[in-house]
């Protein structure tokens, strides 16, 4: 789903992308960074944080956005080079060969898309065994998703169990998982490790 321009002002801005850093910080915690190599960041908007981890990790890192103006903005801010590199794409349907990535970023992404147990397929398709999943996002409460469900087609209703539920029905297992906070939206955080 393509953002309004209200929207798109407000993830384009250096204190949004500020925030998903900081949000990743303890995340990383749980990872062992020195065998992430490839990284792969679904929704990358302006491409802040995907130059970050460039420049910070030596990462080498992919970022997607199904919003060409998205790309075209993160191409105009961020050099482009071997490590750092911009795509058009859509989640559910990523133009990337299997298990490819070591790790696989969603940052306040997932609840854009209608087809969310699609993409989450795709994260499974793309990550090498024993690669990472790391997720940012608002979840629902289980009351709000089932109001909200017959009315809502293009929007990603889920509880965070909904979320747990996909990823273990894909073989991964929950290495890290804070939150849910908030009443109706819920923000969590988690990381995934892919079986081998």
């Amino acid at each position: 789903m393509k953002m309004s321009k209200l929207e798109k002002k407000f993830v384009n801005s250096r204190r949004h992308a500020q925030r998903n850093l900081r949000l990743l910080r303890p995340l990383f915690d749980q990872i062992d960074l020195d065998h992430i190599t490839k990284v792969l960041e679904i929704g990358c908007g302006a491409g802040i944080v995907a130059a970050t981890l460039k420049e910070k990790y030596n990462m080498n890192v992919t970022g997607t956005d199904v919003d060409p103006e998205q790309i075209e903005i993160a191409k105009k801010y961020h050099q482009e080079s071997e490590g750092l590199r911009f795509f058009e794409a859509d989640a559910t349907r990523l133009p990337f060969e299997n298990r490819q990535f070591d790790m696989v970023l969603s940052l306040q992404v997932l609840h854009h898309m209608g087809d969310w147990q699609a993409a989450l397929g795709e994260v499974n398709r793309v990550l090498k065994p024993k690669g990472y999943f790391v997720l940012g996002d608002l979840a629902f409460s289980r009351f709000l998703t089932t109001m909200l469900r017959p009315i809502v087609k293009n929007y990603g209703l889920y509880t965070i169990d909904d979320i747990i539920t996909a990823m273990r029905g894909n073989r991964f297992e929950t290495v890290y998982r804070e939150g849910p906070q908030g009443l109706l939206l819920k923000q969590c955080r988690l990381v995934f490790q892919k079986s081998s």
